[in-house]
């Protein structure tokens, strides 16, 4: 049982422990009336009456008794469950921060120790070949059939997080919604994307979740989403696949595209958010796909969300991912 459910125990013998006092208080006062009935009553039908009253309400009153004690002894055992419940808790609590404070820890020793591989080894980098800006295609679908996803959210995020960083005037961010299959190419012909990001459902089987014309679930095959890139891949630098067990496309899109990242497992929707919105911050700093990377899963160890070990970054063979800096920062 919870604390909560003990607590409740606790709540209702104490309650019924109540009761049966005013139920007590009340047969005593039906005594109390019964015997002054006795001691001035001359007739002694009126006497043998109310004797026997008395006697029926001191039978009463002393099972009420009873039942009282019983309810005592409860209520303490309950009280004794309940503290221990609590001190369970209590550990349990503690436990829990320390695993949060060792993670974030970790992560950060992490951090640390990717930044100072990066100042040992010299990154060489053309910034001249970097585009003065670059084009973010955010691609939402949300199935009328399928859970309610609060996508709209994600990309206020991560308009926020652009806004707020050092070079948000090289990213154009554009977002298409409730995206059909056939929306697709007509979107990526049009924004000339660098980024594609995808947001909303993925099944289990490795399939994008898009809508039909009427609204309801359309899947996108892994397959689908590799020839996709392999056709539109002359701009396309990175895709996103902000959507569940979607790891799969984000591994075999690599083979056309320089870097993907993917889910592992089903992701909550906060955590999609707050791991989304921090990438795009840090890649608007002019941080590498790599160190955009780790940021977005520090966020979610930071923030208390669970699943900073679903994202999952590739790039393509031959490429390091801390040399890959898609915004162009001013020289």
């Amino acid at each position: 049982m919870s604390v909560t459910m003990y607590r409740n125990k606790v709540q209702g013998l104490e309650k019924e422990i109540a009761n049966i006092e005013k139920d007590i208080g009340k047969e005593q006062e039906k005594l109390a009336k019964a015997l002054k009935t006795i001691q001035s009553t001359k007739s002694t039908s009126t006497f043998n009456s109310k004797q026997r009253e008395m006697i029926s309400t001191q039978k009463k009153i002393g099972d009420l008794k009873g039942k009282k004690a019983n309810k005592i002894k409860s209520l303490n055992q309950a009280l004794d469950q309940l503290r221990r419940s609590e001190d369970r808790e209590l550990k349990k609590n503690n436990t829990a921060e320390l695993r949060h404070t060792k993670a974030i820890t970790d992560e950060l020793k992490k951090q640390q120790r990717i930044s100072q591989e990066i100042s040992a080894k010299p990154i060489s980098i053309n910034f001249e070949l970097l585009p003065e800006k670059i084009n973010v295609l955010f691609l939402a679908s949300n199935p009328i059939d399928q859970s309610s996803l609060r996508l709209d959210q994600e990309i206020r995020l991560i308009h926020e997080k652009i806004r707020a960083s050092e070079y948000r005037d090289s990213i154009n961010l554009q977002s298409r919604w409730a995206v059909r299959s056939s929306d697709i190419l007509q979107a990526i012909n049009e924004v000339k994307p660098h980024i594609i990001h995808f947001s909303g459902h993925g099944s289990p089987d490795h399939d994008i979740v898009l809508e039909t014309t009427e609204g309801s679930t359309s899947l996108l095959s892994k397959e689908a989403v590799t020839l996709l890139m392999k056709t539109m891949s002359d701009s396309i630098k990175l895709v996103i696949f902000n959507n569940c067990f979607s790891s799969g496309q984000a591994e075999v899109v690599t083979e056309h595209i320089d870097c993907a990242i993917g889910m592992n497992e089903a992701v909550y929707d906060d955590a999609a958010r707050e791991f989304a919105a921090q990438f795009y911050s840090a890649i608007a700093f002019g941080k590498s796909v790599q160190n955009a990377f780790d940021q977005g899963k520090l966020a979610l160890i930071l923030t208390g969300l669970e699943g900073e070990e679903i994202p999952e970054l590739y790039t393509r063979t031959g490429l390091n991912p801390n040399e890959i800096i898609l915004v162009k920062p001013a020289l």
